[in-house]
């Protein structure tokens, strides 16, 4: 299933901001039959968590040519996705998240 690109680059930003190692890029595969991320190895990427109890999130985003903007009803911003990222960002930082 796929996620807006704006919700997955939240979650990544919130995941780095909280020490996480977050890497974004294509995934594809390579000739020699290893799963590369833009053209990084995907095995080498994962080995910096080896030994750790790990949460590993794929979150393949839509590709969609179509972008709504929307205007936040609180702060009158404009944004794309879900939630207003500045109003969240305020929220978050408000109750101490």
């Amino acid at each position: 299933m796929a996620v807006s690109k704006a919700s997955a680059l939240r979650l990544a930003s919130d995941a780095k901001r909280e020490g996480a190692l977050v890497f974004r890029g294509r995934l594809r595969r390579a000739e020699d039959g290893q799963l590369k991320l833009d053209d990084r190895d995907v095995p080498s990427l994962l080995d910096q968590a080896e030994g750790a109890e790990t949460v590993i999130i794929v979150a393949p985003l839509e590709e969609s040519s179509f972008v709504e903007i929307r205007h936040c009803g609180v702060c009158g911003r404009e944004y794309v996705g879900e939630e207003c990222p500045h109003c969240a960002s305020a929220r978050r930082r408000l109750r101490g998240e």
